[in-house]
């Protein structure tokens, strides 16, 4: 009876569909945070620190420390050497002494910082709809000395109380719909309202093909570390659907997976999943 039950199995599974995401794997600002640190490490003062992690990704951090990277949570933990500043951005840093600085912060999330800083100068009261702990959140506020508020979902904007200006920022990765919903509430706080559409255009656009994905699917297998906010909004995303949906971040991970019953399988990625990791995940399910 075993026999049969196994070979069963994998006959089922052999005829399972499989489709890939078209946008899948590393963002342009990843890419651009790996190759500065990677740089950093072959050619810049000894030792080279990192403010936390540079990206949500466990197999990268893995790489750097192997490489002689080492991981600090406060700058003034900083030795006489390299610090690299992670692609979520920080604060603004206190001063330090004979410590050279690479700034790895992605470019869109620059962005936000300016954006804050620019409505806070011209006297709005600034909030930021995003993840309250959440590193890129924590560096934005930071540029404006912590004034911003943070509103995490519709509940919360319900609590803030009326202004006269408010202007609104998002964290990169949130979802269009969410924001949407919130500002809906926030226009009512205030006699002015200003919105900086901040949101990264590679993670909604991720955000739209698994929508879109999700209606020719029977699950979604997403590919990241449950560490990455662009890499949850897609698994919230595959959870509204009520569709069966894989959050993995190896190819070992795959065999505790059960895709029994699922005739078609959906697969895209975060932005920070690696693409050599992809590679890995994609092989192991086309063995299955």
């Amino acid at each position: 009876m075993r026999k049969y039950r196994r070979s069963y199995k994998y006959r089922f599974l052999m005829k399972m569909k499989i489709i890939v995401a078209k946008n899948i794997g590393f963002c342009t600002g990843v890419k651009r945070a790996l190759d500065i640190a990677r740089k950093s490490l072959e050619k810049d003062p000894l030792p080279v620190q990192f403010l936390g992690g540079l990206i949500h990704n466990e197999e990268i951090i893995k790489e750097i420390k192997n490489k002689g990277g080492i991981f600090i949570s406060d700058p003034k933990e900083a030795k006489s050497g390299t610090l690299v500043i992670r692609a979520h951005g920080t604060p603004p840093l206190p001063p330090l002494n004979n410590v050279f600085i690479r700034d790895a912060t992605c470019p869109l999330v620059k962005r936000v910082q300016e954006a804050a800083k620019s409505l806070f100068k011209k006297g709005y009261q600034v909030i930021i709809i995003g993840e309250k702990e959440h590193a890129e959140v924590k560096g934005i506020r930071g540029q404006i000395g912590n004034k911003a508020i943070v509103v995490e979902n519709e509940l919360a904007a319900k609590k803030i109380k009326q202004f006269k200006k408010i202007g609104v920022v998002t964290q990169t990765t949130q979802n269009l719909e969410k924001v949407n919903r919130i500002l809906k509430i926030l226009k009512r706080k205030a006699t002015k309202i200003k919105f900086v559409n901040t949101l990264c255009p590679q993670v909604s656009l991720r955000q739209e093909e698994i929508s879109q994905l999700l209606k020719k699917v029977d699950g979604v297998l997403v590919i990241g570390s449950a560490k990455s906010a662009n890499t949850n909004q897609l698994v919230k995303i595959a959870k509204i659907s009520k569709k069966p949906v894989w959050l993995v971040n190896s190819a070992k991970e795959i065999k505790k997976q059960d895709f029994k019953g699922i005739n078609v399988l959906g697969v895209i990625s975060g932005t920070s999943a690696p693409d050599w990791n992809i590679e890995k995940i994609k092989k192991r399910l086309m063995q299955l």
